[in-house]
């Protein structure tokens, strides 16, 4: 019987860097294979390896939501308060 269900990773929402672990849909956890660092969640959901890549993602999808300038330059308030506790050890 083939498999019809294409084997999925985890990735970095920020920078699309492969991870180890399940994809974020999937629960459980990731790492970065290069450095051992546990990915950390996203505010908008999906991991991310860094502080960069989590202002990267947040301001990604910022930018495209109503209400929202495009051409923002920092996250939202309650973004910005996530990154901070993510980061923040």
């Amino acid at each position: 019987m083939n498999n019809i269900i294409p084997k999925c990773e985890a990735e970095c929402r920020g920078c699309g860097k492969k991870l180890k672990g399940s994809p974020y849909y999937a629960g459980g956890t990731a790492f970065d294979p290069d450095t051992g660092v546990y990915a950390k969640v996203c505010f908008y959901g999906g991991w991310v390896c860094s502080r960069d890549c989590d202002v990267r993602a947040c301001l990604a999808l910022e930018r495209t939501m109503p209400g929202y300038s495009g051409n923002k330059k920092s996250p939202s308030m309650p973004a910005q308060a996530q990154i901070s506790k993510n980061w923040s050890n």
